[in-house]
């Protein structure tokens, strides 16, 4: 709900960064959000299911956040 930049907390997981920036908007695609992380100097895009796991409850969902990592979610088209 509030984009904004977090400092990395040691064993910070996807679910303690939601709940940091105030959840999703409603115009927030959640299960079409993903990690972009940088390994050994190579790119990765991680998909995740914030909706599935925010409203779902589906535990399996989470992902455990590294330093560096940009979570991007993009705008539902309706």
């Amino acid at each position: 709900a509030k984009p904004q930049a977090l400092n990395y907390r040691e064993k910070m997981s996807l679910v303690d960064l939601m709940i940091s920036v105030g959840g999703l908007t409603d115009f927030a695609a959640g299960n079409r959000a993903y990690i972009l992380r940088t390994v050994k100097g190579k790119h990765q895009r991680i998909g995740v299911r914030l909706e599935d796991l925010l409203k779902g409850g589906d535990i399996s969902a989470n992902v455990e956040m590294r330093p560096g990592d940009v979570l991007v979610v993009p705008e539902s088209l309706f």
